[in-house]
Protein backbone atom coordinates (compact mmCIF):
# COMPACT_ATOMS: atom_id res chain seq x y z
CA UNK A 1 0.00 0.00 0.00
CA UNK A 2 1.10 3.38 -1.26
CA UNK A 3 1.24 6.01 1.84
CA UNK A 4 0.23 10.06 0.86
CA UNK A 5 2.62 12.63 2.36
CA UNK A 6 1.55 14.39 5.38
CA UNK A 7 4.72 16.60 5.65
CA UNK A 8 6.08 18.02 2.79
CA UNK A 9 8.69 20.64 3.88
CA UNK A 10 10.46 22.35 0.11
CA UNK A 11 13.64 24.62 0.41
CA UNK A 12 13.38 25.64 3.80
CA UNK A 13 16.15 28.13 5.00
CA UNK A 14 16.46 29.38 8.60
CA UNK A 15 19.05 31.69 10.47
CA UNK A 16 19.96 32.70 13.89
CA UNK A 17 21.54 36.24 14.87
CA UNK A 18 22.86 38.86 12.37
CA UNK A 19 26.21 39.86 10.64
CA UNK A 20 29.17 38.11 12.16
CA UNK A 21 27.13 35.99 14.49
CA UNK A 22 24.67 34.99 11.53
CA UNK A 23 24.47 31.05 11.90
CA UNK A 24 23.12 29.19 9.10
CA UNK A 25 20.36 26.32 11.12
CA UNK A 26 18.85 25.09 8.08
CA UNK A 27 19.65 25.60 4.18
CA UNK A 28 16.54 25.00 1.62
CA UNK A 29 15.74 21.59 3.08
CA UNK A 30 13.89 19.43 1.55
CA UNK A 31 11.57 16.83 3.82
CA UNK A 32 8.61 14.31 3.06
CA UNK A 33 7.06 12.28 5.55
CA UNK A 34 4.27 9.66 4.77
CA UNK A 35 1.24 8.95 6.60
CA UNK A 36 1.49 6.04 9.44
CA UNK A 37 5.83 6.10 8.80
CA UNK A 38 7.86 6.30 12.00
CA UNK A 39 10.87 8.65 10.67
CA UNK A 40 13.75 9.32 12.46
CA UNK A 41 15.69 12.05 12.48
CA UNK A 42 19.42 11.63 13.24
CA UNK A 43 23.02 13.98 13.10
CA UNK A 44 25.50 15.62 14.99
CA UNK A 45 24.15 18.57 17.53
CA UNK A 46 23.95 21.54 15.94
CA UNK A 47 23.51 20.34 12.23
CA UNK A 48 19.43 21.47 12.46
CA UNK A 49 17.67 18.92 13.24
CA UNK A 50 15.51 20.41 16.42
CA UNK A 51 15.02 23.45 13.72
CA UNK A 52 13.56 21.52 11.65
CA UNK A 53 11.41 19.84 13.99
CA UNK A 54 10.26 23.10 15.32
CA UNK A 55 9.15 24.59 12.44
CA UNK A 56 7.33 21.48 11.50
CA UNK A 57 5.46 21.63 15.00
CA UNK A 58 4.63 25.19 14.11
CA UNK A 59 6.89 26.17 16.98
CA UNK A 60 9.17 29.05 15.16
CA UNK A 61 9.04 29.92 11.42
CA UNK A 62 11.14 29.66 8.83
CA UNK A 63 12.65 32.13 7.10
CA UNK A 64 12.02 30.88 3.62
CA UNK A 65 10.61 28.06 1.87
CA UNK A 66 7.08 26.20 2.32
CA UNK A 67 5.47 23.48 4.70
CA UNK A 68 2.40 21.33 4.07
CA UNK A 69 1.03 19.66 6.71
CA UNK A 70 -1.95 17.91 6.35
CA UNK A 71 -2.49 19.36 3.31
CA UNK A 72 -2.17 22.84 4.96
CA UNK A 73 0.37 25.92 4.29
CA UNK A 74 1.56 26.36 8.20
CA UNK A 75 3.78 28.82 7.74
CA UNK A 76 1.07 31.03 6.26
CA UNK A 77 -0.81 30.21 9.43
CA UNK A 78 -1.00 33.48 12.07
CA UNK A 79 -0.48 32.76 15.84
CA UNK A 80 -3.75 32.13 16.75
CA UNK A 81 -4.16 29.62 13.85
CA UNK A 82 -1.10 27.86 14.72
CA UNK A 83 -2.14 26.78 18.36
CA UNK A 84 -5.51 25.80 17.04
CA UNK A 85 -3.48 23.55 14.35
CA UNK A 86 -1.06 22.02 17.14
CA UNK A 87 -4.13 21.65 19.29
CA UNK A 88 -5.71 19.42 17.15
CA UNK A 89 -3.45 17.97 14.47
CA UNK A 90 -0.05 17.43 16.34
CA UNK A 91 1.01 15.53 19.73
CA UNK A 92 4.29 16.25 21.39
CA UNK A 93 6.92 13.68 23.25
CA UNK A 94 9.81 16.02 24.93
CA UNK A 95 13.43 14.86 26.38
CA UNK A 96 12.51 16.39 29.70
CA UNK A 97 9.02 14.83 29.87
CA UNK A 98 7.45 18.58 30.57
CA UNK A 99 4.93 17.21 32.52
CA UNK A 100 3.08 19.77 35.32
CA UNK A 101 4.29 18.44 38.49
CA UNK A 102 1.50 19.54 40.91
CA UNK A 103 -0.33 17.65 39.15
CA UNK A 104 -0.98 13.63 38.71
CA UNK A 105 -0.42 11.82 36.20
CA UNK A 106 -4.20 11.24 35.01
CA UNK A 107 -4.19 15.33 35.10
CA UNK A 108 -1.21 15.56 33.21
CA UNK A 109 -2.76 13.37 30.27
CA UNK A 110 -6.08 15.48 30.52
CA UNK A 111 -4.07 18.80 30.06
CA UNK A 112 -4.58 19.42 26.63
CA UNK A 113 -8.22 18.78 26.81
CA UNK A 114 -8.34 20.87 29.59
CA UNK A 115 -6.62 23.66 27.87
CA UNK A 116 -9.44 23.59 25.06
CA UNK A 117 -11.82 23.92 27.52
CA UNK A 118 -13.22 20.48 28.26
CA UNK A 119 -14.45 20.24 31.73
CA UNK A 120 -12.37 18.78 34.19
CA UNK A 121 -14.58 15.48 35.34
CA UNK A 122 -14.80 14.71 31.15
CA UNK A 123 -11.34 15.44 30.47
CA UNK A 124 -10.22 12.95 33.21
CA UNK A 125 -12.56 10.13 32.29
CA UNK A 126 -11.42 10.62 28.19
CA UNK A 127 -7.97 11.01 29.31
CA UNK A 128 -7.66 7.62 31.33
CA UNK A 129 -7.95 5.11 29.06
CA UNK A 130 -4.92 6.47 27.52
CA UNK A 131 -2.97 6.04 30.69
CA UNK A 132 -4.17 2.40 30.66
CA UNK A 133 -2.74 2.13 27.12
CA UNK A 134 0.66 3.07 28.38
CA UNK A 135 0.46 0.58 31.07
CA UNK A 136 0.47 2.55 34.43
CA UNK A 137 -3.02 2.63 35.10
CA UNK A 138 -2.22 2.27 38.93
CA UNK A 139 -0.49 5.28 39.35
CA UNK A 140 -2.99 7.43 38.02
CA UNK A 141 -3.29 9.68 40.65
CA UNK A 142 0.66 9.82 41.67
CA UNK A 143 2.61 13.59 40.74
CA UNK A 144 5.84 12.97 38.35
CA UNK A 145 8.20 12.95 41.09
CA UNK A 146 6.79 10.08 42.52
CA UNK A 147 6.79 8.22 39.21
CA UNK A 148 10.40 6.86 37.40
CA UNK A 149 11.49 8.63 34.18
CA UNK A 150 9.96 5.76 32.02
CA UNK A 151 6.59 6.21 34.15
CA UNK A 152 6.79 10.14 33.62
CA UNK A 153 8.02 9.71 29.66
CA UNK A 154 4.88 6.69 29.35
CA UNK A 155 2.63 9.80 30.79
CA UNK A 156 3.87 11.98 27.97
CA UNK A 157 3.06 9.27 25.63
CA UNK A 158 -0.40 9.18 26.71
CA UNK A 159 -1.03 12.80 27.17
CA UNK A 160 0.57 13.59 23.35
CA UNK A 161 -2.36 10.80 22.09
CA UNK A 162 -5.22 11.98 24.27
CA UNK A 163 -6.21 14.49 21.32
CA UNK A 164 -5.48 11.80 18.86
CA UNK A 165 -3.30 13.07 16.63
CA UNK A 166 -2.56 12.76 12.90
CA UNK A 167 1.10 13.42 13.46
CA UNK A 168 3.65 12.85 17.02
CA UNK A 169 6.89 14.88 17.14
CA UNK A 170 9.26 13.37 19.65
CA UNK A 171 12.47 14.91 20.71
CA UNK A 172 14.82 13.02 22.04
CA UNK A 173 12.32 10.95 23.52
CA UNK A 174 14.64 8.02 25.07
CA UNK A 175 17.78 10.12 26.07
CA UNK A 176 16.83 10.92 29.72
CA UNK A 177 16.20 6.95 29.91
CA UNK A 178 18.87 3.65 30.69
CA UNK A 179 18.56 1.44 28.20
CA UNK A 180 15.56 -0.94 28.99
CA UNK A 181 13.43 2.13 29.94
CA UNK A 182 14.49 3.70 26.08
CA UNK A 183 13.68 0.27 24.23
CA UNK A 184 10.40 -0.18 26.38
CA UNK A 185 9.08 3.61 25.31
CA UNK A 186 9.86 2.92 21.80
CA UNK A 187 8.29 -0.53 21.52
CA UNK A 188 5.10 1.56 22.64
CA UNK A 189 5.35 4.39 20.87
CA UNK A 190 5.57 2.09 17.79
CA UNK A 191 2.78 -0.38 18.91
CA UNK A 192 0.16 2.73 19.53
CA UNK A 193 1.35 4.11 16.29
CA UNK A 194 0.60 1.42 13.88
CA UNK A 195 -2.44 0.97 16.20
CA UNK A 196 -3.62 4.31 15.51
CA UNK A 197 -2.18 4.57 12.32
CA UNK A 198 -0.21 7.77 13.45
CA UNK A 199 2.77 9.24 12.20
CA UNK A 200 5.94 9.79 13.93
CA UNK A 201 9.20 11.74 13.57
CA UNK A 202 11.44 11.73 15.95
CA UNK A 203 14.72 13.40 16.75
CA UNK A 204 17.14 11.17 17.96
CA UNK A 205 21.18 10.86 19.01
CA UNK A 206 20.00 7.14 20.39
CA UNK A 207 21.53 4.87 17.83
CA UNK A 208 19.89 2.29 20.31
CA UNK A 209 16.76 3.29 18.80
CA UNK A 210 17.22 3.16 15.42
CA UNK A 211 16.19 -0.19 14.52
CA UNK A 212 12.75 0.93 15.46
CA UNK A 213 12.21 3.73 12.34
CA UNK A 214 11.02 2.73 9.04
CA UNK A 215 12.96 5.45 7.88
CA UNK A 216 16.52 7.22 8.78
CA UNK A 217 16.72 10.82 7.85
CA UNK A 218 20.72 11.89 8.43
CA UNK A 219 21.57 15.75 8.36
CA UNK A 220 24.69 17.70 8.59
CA UNK A 221 25.12 21.53 8.19
CA UNK A 222 21.60 22.61 7.79
CA UNK A 223 20.87 19.91 5.51
CA UNK A 224 19.65 16.66 4.50
CA UNK A 225 22.84 14.24 2.92
CA UNK A 226 21.23 10.72 3.21
CA UNK A 227 18.16 8.46 3.86
CA UNK A 228 17.73 4.98 4.73
CA UNK A 229 14.84 3.33 5.09
CA UNK A 230 12.74 0.00 5.01
CA UNK A 231 10.48 0.02 1.83
CA UNK A 232 7.44 0.71 3.82
CA UNK A 233 5.99 3.52 1.36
Amino acid sequence: MTHQPIVQCHKISKTYGQGDNKTFALRETNLTVYEQELLMIVGPSGCGKTTLLSIISNLIEADSGQCEILGTEVLNLSDSQKTAFRGQHIGFVFQSFNLFPALTALENVASPLIIQGIKYEQALKKARPYLESVGIAEQADHIPSKLSGGQQQRVAIARALVNEPELIICDEPTSALDHESGQTVMQLLKSIAEEKKTTLVVVTHDNRIFSYADRIVEMDDGRIIGTKHNEII
